[in-house]
């Protein structure tokens, strides 16, 4: 946990439009709710305890970096440097920007108007290890039924960067979602050892159990178990749809629009948390939200043949995600 951090200092920001109220935590710059018209559940997995999201809701919805995912034994070679990031425990490897990361910054509130937030966070050169002091900036959009999260970053020195949004949905609000289904525009996958490091195989997810090129529920009788990047792309694209959710029990559907190259899928199969600071009805358990978390691949400064991850003084690195919903 980051010893710095001061809990009386988190914000919490509301935003409305005639579709949606999504509110949003300094913390982590994290997605805390979202509701949609018509229904009284948030569509995303929250505590109403901010204390929460350093144990038992740690990562919940939060803007994780400066590098999400894993980077194996915390070991990255840039420009000919070794670095050495620290491991995230009790992992033995470097996860989500490390313990000081993104997601437990108390973000500074840049601009707000009713619909949209501009929230800003900086990096020192050293911190976790990285190179290069780094500002980073979350912009939070209610677009109709829709909310736009922009991410972007820029650096004063060669660096790695990889951020990643880390919303858990349960478009029901109550149950798991492996009854959800799931459809995924995706050719590939990238298999993983026990530890969730990628093997450096980039396999096709045709005839396997990550084929989710059809709509199709989750928990289907070859289930896999899901903490795997999908390979959307070789490079950031224009935004487009990658991925869609729809409840059983409500209907709802959740189109998930991005920029980036990757989608981490993680079946939330570790979660818990009590009724009493579960934000909609009851406790949480495995399998109560579906994160889709918007990336580059996992481990790309140890893979060459991943899209890079090199962020230079010189370039600006941006992602653009968005949950529509209907």
């Amino acid at each position: 946990m980051n010893p710095t951090l001061d809990l009386r200092k988190v914000q919490r920001i509301t935003l409305n439009n005639a579709q949606l109220t999504v509110n949003i935590l300094t913390l982590g710059a994290s997605i805390q709710s979202v509701y949609l018209k018509g229904y009284e559940h948030s569509l995303v997995l929250g505590s109403s305890k901010i204390d929460d999201y350093l144990n038992a809701t740690k990562y919940f919805g939060a803007v994780v970096g400066r590098v999400a995912n894993r980077v194996a034994h915390g070991h990255a070679l840039i420009d000919g440097k070794s670095y050495n990031l620290p491991p995230t425990l009790p992992e033995k490897h470097h996860l989500h920007g490390g313990v000081n990361g993104t997601g437990t910054k108390v973000w500074s509130i840049i601009q707000q108007t009713e619909d949209t937030v501009q929230l800003q966070t900086k990096l020192a050169h050293g911190e976790m290890g990285y190179p290069g002091n780094m500002m980073v900036n979350v912009f939070y959009r209610l677009l109709d039924s829709t909310l736009e999260m922009e991410i972007q970053a820029s650096t004063d020195q060669l660096t790695i960067c990889n951020f990643a949004g880390h919303s858990y949905i349960n478009l029901d609000g109550v149950g798991s979602i492996l009854d959800h289904q799931l459809s995924i525009k995706a050719d590939h996958y990238l298999p993983t050892d026990k530890e969730v490091i990628p093997t450096g195989e980039v396999t096709p997810t045709a005839n396997s159990a990550f084929d989710f090129k059809q709509l199709r529920t989750i928990g289907r009788d070859d289930y896999p178990e899901l903490d795997t990047n999908f390979c959307l792309s070789l490079a950031s694209r224009p935004i487009r749809t990658v991925a869609t959710l729809k409840a059983p029990l409500t209907g709802i559907t959740l189109n998930y629009q991005t920029t980036a190259p990757g989608l981490q899928v993680y079946d939330g199969r570790h979660i818990h948390l009590s009724a009493e600071s579960n934000i909609n009805s009851g406790e949480l358990n495995a399998y109560a939200g579906l994160a889709l978390e918007a990336q580059h691949w996992p481990d790309a400064i140890n893979q060459p043949h991943f899209p890079s991850i090199l962020l230079a003084p010189e370039n600006t690195y941006q992602q653009i995600t968005r949950y529509a919903f209907n």
